[in-house]
């Protein structure tokens, strides 16, 4: 028995190669992973390339020819991409669903306060700060078909910003073109934002959770590990993107209720759900409802999220953590 045990596992095929690229686009860097001979790389490559570039010439906030771009400029409807008629939806479901926390006509709350150029030397003042929230307010958009079918956007005077939601949507995007080439085991991650579709090397595929602390590089110390299969993680959090200003701290994260940006307790937070859109959307909104936005997730069975709270974990009662 123990003979045909060996002369079994002699004969074992070996596992299936696994492949790697990396890039920058969308003004960070990406990178993907596949079990397996299809696709080969070039295909993959080519195939990733051209979905980011697709996504970048639609929603982003930095072009001039973008689509993002039209709106802010228009005083009217503009026609736009189903792909971002589609994402500019799921952003305002968000907006309503979390009353406001998250909000896709943030932009020029974010150029005030020094996140679209050159960072500020000192804060705005409060009349600069209300006159950049008279220009937010995610109900003055309109999303409707026009006689033609053609999908139609109003920005009704606002500015959308879909950098909270778009690099996941960049996401789904990339590993839905990697499985229509034959990736069946893959990995994708656009700016740290990540989606696992079928196994990794050794079962499913394992994501570190970063300590929320300044200075750390990705990796560096980890919080949780969370083991995926067909499904997207997502962290958001203030421990990378802020500077300081006339000795006070500047955090990227956006309160669109208050035009100014908010370093709560929380840390970190990630959520796992389905599609890596849902997930970045959500994580980016937890910055800012903190614990108070747990019974949110908990409400929905798609989702799961874990806080990082001045060294405590706080997770929803299945997030799939060790």
């Amino acid at each position: 028995m123990m003979l045909a045990a060996l002369l079994a596992g002699a004969c074992a095929p070996p596992p299936p190669a696994v492949h790697a690229l990396r890039g920058e686009a969308l003004g960070t860097t990406w990178s993907v992973k596949w079990r397996g001979d299809r696709p080969t790389e070039p295909d993959a490559e080519a195939a990733v390339v051209r979905v980011l570039g697709e996504v970048d010439a639609a929603m982003s906030s930095w072009r001039d020819d973008s689509e993002l771009a039209a709106i802010r400029s228009s005083h009217g409807p503009v026609v736009v991409s189903e792909e971002t008629y589609e994402v500019v939806g799921a952003a305002l479901e968000l907006a309503d669903a979390t009353r406001g926390a998250f909000d896709p006509t943030v932009e020029p709350l974010m150029a005030l306060w020094g996140f679209r150029g050159a960072p500020r030397t000192e804060p705005p003042t409060d009349d600069e700060i209300a006159a950049a929230r008279a220009q937010v307010g995610w109900q003055r958009v309109r999303r409707f078909r026009g006689p033609d079918g053609a999908p139609r956007i109003d920005g009704g005077g606002t500015s959308l910003d879909l950098s909270a939601i778009a690099k996941g949507h960049a996401v789904d995007r990339v590993a839905n073109a990697l499985s229509a080439l034959g990736a069946a085991d893959q990995l994708v991650e656009v700016g740290g934002e990540v989606r696992a579709q079928g196994d990794g090397p050794q079962g499913a595929w394992q994501l570190g959770v970063d300590e929320p602390e300044p200075g750390h590089a990705p990796g560096q110390a980890l919080a949780a590990v969370v083991g995926l299969t067909n499904a997207a993680l997502a962290t958001s959090g203030n421990y990378r993107s802020r500077y300081e200003a006339d000795g006070t701290v500047i955090v990227h994260t956006m309160d669109p209720r208050t035009g100014r940006p908010f370093d709560s307790v929380v840390g970190s937070a990630s959520v796992v759900a389905p599609d890596c859109r849902t997930a970045d959307g959500w994580a980016t909104a937890l910055m800012v409802l903190g614990e108070a936005g747990l019974p949110l997730v908990e409400a929905r069975p798609d989702l799961e999220a874990l806080l990082l709270v001045g060294g405590r974990e706080v997770p929803t009662s299945g997030f799939p953590s060790r």
